[in-house]
């Protein structure tokens, strides 16, 4: 969000309180924590093809759903013209489902090795 406003890619309104950007970084954590469940599952079902497919969908429709929310409420978000903002916003789609995904592999390890994981070769 505030390299994207420091380059000019988007313009997001951040309040001068000291409270606004940990609110903000806690409101997002919450939401997307049922994303990283879902890859969680994603990857113990189907391994790093699910990942990678899910990964897929999500830079692809991260961009049009902004786009779409910042036409509905302009004084939340505006986008500047050109390819440079849209594929700067599917970079971060793409980069917190990974790298969120990521933290939860070093916290709880590989979900192949869990006990629900699917058994091959049975």
């Amino acid at each position: 969000m505030i390299l994207g406003n420091g380059l000019g890619w988007w313009l997001v309104p951040i309040a001068s309180t000291p409270f606004f950007l940990p609110l903000f970084y806690l409101g997002l954590s919450v939401s997307l924590t049922p994303i990283y469940l879902v890859t969680w599952r994603l990857v113990r079902r189907f391994a790093w093809r699910g990942l990678a497919v899910f990964l897929s969908v999500v830079t692809v429709i991260g961009p049009p759903r902004d786009y779409l929310i910042a036409a509905t409420f302009p004084k939340w978000m505006v986008f500047a013209a050109g390819v440079a903002p849209i594929l700067a916003d599917a970079a971060t789609y793409f980069g917190m489902v990974a790298l969120g995904h990521a933290a939860m592999r070093v916290i709880a390890g590989p979900a192949s090795g869990d006990s629900l994981a699917r058994l091959k070769d049975l």
